[in-house]
């Protein structure tokens, strides 16, 4: 099992922005490939008010009901990563 909602009042929390930013690298940390892979990608809902909640939070959350959200998140947050390599496997 895993959480998919945490459910709360954003406006009414008095969370920071430290404490967005907390949650912002748990959904996606983006200090290495691995520490992005490892974030969490079921969470899907943060709050009851998505206006509330900070934009890079929801774009994560959004990717969160992707499938393979892992792989967008690396490709988003590590532009500098070189796919020439899997392009020799002709991966679908």
């Amino acid at each position: 099992k895993s959480l998919k909602c945490l459910d709360f009042d954003p406006d009414e929390s008095g969370i920071t922005g430290v404490g967005w930013a907390a949650f912002s690298k748990v959904l996606c940390d983006p200090t290495s490939i691995n520490n992005t892979y490892h974030s969490n990608h079921s969470i899907v809902m943060i709050g009851d008010n998505l206006d509330s909640t900070p934009l890079d939070i929801r774009e994560y959350l959004d990717l969160n009901e992707c499938p393979h959200p892992a792989i967008y998140k690396m490709l988003e947050s590590h532009s500098d990563l070189d796919m020439n390599p899997f392009f020799q496997w002709k991966l679908k």
